[in-house]
């Protein structure tokens, strides 16, 4: 009778849960991909949130622009960001960022990136380039991390080509694919309300 009852509990929650019933596409290009192995077609398919806004994104973020692990956002930190030459730039929205954020970021939502932002000259000058509106220089323009969610979140990769559509070199700027999510699955800490 318990086995019954636990069959009964597990397919109760599995109806109920989004994440084993939906199917998702993996790209916006594609939903499943298929391949010959050994004579056996192989096929990856992907189950969760539902891509767009979800899609998988790619390593790499934009042509120069380097992509780096874990270890590299903390060698970030602790050379660059500390010497008070570069950022780690968390793009994701205000209340998110606050419930949870790699230490030592700041919050700049991808919107404020966005070229029809009235107030992106603003930001650029901020990020330390002079001139924005007339003769952009990014000599003394910070170094850069962009972060968002993780490798399902868009928004990093949306906030590098508006950072790059500006002007700024992508020698300066870098991306962290993971983002918080992978920061946090792997156990590093993160800060709250910062």
């Amino acid at each position: 009778m318990v086995s019954v009852r636990h069959a009964v509990i597990a397919a109760g929650i599995a109806a109920s849960s989004p994440l084993v019933a939906q199917s998702s596409a993996i790209t916006e290009g594609g939903s499943a991909f298929a391949f010959p192995m050994n004579g056996v077609e192989m096929t990856i398919t992907r189950t969760g949130p539902s891509c767009s806004p979800s899609c998988i994104q790619p390593m790499t973020a934009a042509a120069g622009v380097e992509t780096l692990g874990e270890l590299e956002v903390i060698g970030f930190l602790q050379n660059v960001v500390s010497t008070g030459s570069g950022l780690l730039v968390d793009v994701r929205m205000p209340g998110t960022f606050s419930s949870g954020s790699v230490p030592g970021s700041v919050n700049v939502p991808v919107t404020t990136f966005k070229p029809d932002n009235p107030y992106r000259a603003d930001l650029l000058s901020a990020l330390g380039v002079s001139n924005p509106e007339t003769a952009p220089n990014f000599a003394s323009a910070f170094s850069l991390v962009i972060i968002g969610n993780g490798p399902d979140d868009g928004a990093a990769r949306d906030a590098i080509q508006h950072l790059l559509g500006a002007g700024y070199p992508p020698n300066k700027v870098k991306y962290y694919r993971g983002g918080a999510s992978t920061w946090s699955a792997l156990g590093l800490n993160i800060s709250v309300g910062q």
